[in-house]
């Protein structure tokens, strides 16, 4: 049990981590001369630099780089005169990390990488150190970045667009360590109780009622009346049988003591202990459909 909890356990960190990276989004907030929308597209953000947050987000005006005929965002351009600019930039020529070192040093306050010729999302890493990275940066697949270059066709336009992170990122962080925790012990304590149900269902069906059982036949054992009788032994505690004792006998004809074959049948199983005849059969199914296996009361020949 305690495999399956903590492999349940690495699987939800799995989940965790990747929504973490995946879950993002961009909103196209306003055109200059055109109505305002509220389009929303799907990125991921990068695995180095700071995080978005997701209630506030990033409020800018997206603008490819200007000036140095240069999509890729790998050559240094003038500070646009734009607010809060946010560089839209080609995937290529350059590692990610430069693409957003070299905007972050030309002025832009967070980077949209898009790729041109393949569509999915990628995670952006950066190996080495990444610490003097101070602007967010994420990543939009074929579709997303061929929408955002299409609102450039006019290069006066002004596009105002919020990037915003998931909202799991801006959860508390005792709430996240008790999502965590709790989830999969919450679905083992569901799993055990259901096989603990079926276990007890299980042996519920497989011994027999305690008021049937007191319903079958007893006798008192008497020395001078066992001389058809072959076993003097109880098969279940291995004592021999003395004057007094009570027995009870099962419709298939084997005796036991009573007090050890009612323990047998009403705590371990409702066959009987030799030929393991089922006991709870009822008597006219057991008769026309049922044969009962042969023990020393079966005459030789049926009349």
């Amino acid at each position: 049990m305690k495999i399956i909890y903590y492999k349940s356990l690495f699987s939800f960190f799995i989940f965790l981590f990747a929504v973490n990276l995946c879950q993002a989004t961009i909103t196209i907030l306003k055109q200059k001369k055109k109505k305002e929308t509220n389009d929303t597209l799907v990125d991921r953000i990068a695995a180095f630099g700071p995080r978005i947050d997701g209630e506030i987000g990033i409020t800018g005006h997206l603008s490819p780089p200007l000036g140095a005929n240069d999509s890729f965002g790998c050559i240094s351009v003038p500070n646009p005169n734009i607010k809060d600019w946010i560089a839209l930039v080609e995937r290529g020529q350059c590692s990610f990390l430069q693409k957003v070192k070299t905007m972050q040093n030309s002025g832009a306050i967070a980077v949209i990488v898009g790729d041109k010729h393949f569509n999915g999302w990628v995670t952006m890493y950066a190996p080495g150190d990444t610490s003097d990275v101070h602007i967010p940066s994420v990543f939009v697949a074929q579709h997303q970045y061929k929408a955002l270059s299409q609102l450039f066709d006019n290069t006066t336009a002004s596009v105002a667009v919020r990037l915003s992170g998931d909202d799991l990122l801006t959860w508390p962080l005792l709430d996240m360590l008790l999502v965590v925790v709790l989830s999969p012990a919450v679905m083992m304590l569901f799993i055990y109780l259901t096989w603990q149900l079926r276990q007890r269902q299980r042996r519920k069906n497989d011994i027999a009622p305690t008021n049937f059982v007191a319903k079958l036949p007893t006798y008192i054992f008497r020395r001078e009346k066992i001389v058809d009788i072959e076993h003097t032994e109880c098969a279940i505690c291995l004592e021999d049988y003395i004057e007094g004792d009570q027995l009870r006998t099962l419709p298939c004809k084997h005796e036991f003591h009573a007090k050890c074959v009612d323990a047998w049948l009403t705590s371990h199983k409702k066959f009987c202990p030799i030929c393991k005849f089922d006991i709870c059969q009822k008597t006219e199914s057991s008769k026309s459909n049922t044969t009962i296996p042969p023990s020393e009361h079966t005459p030789l020949l049926n009349a």
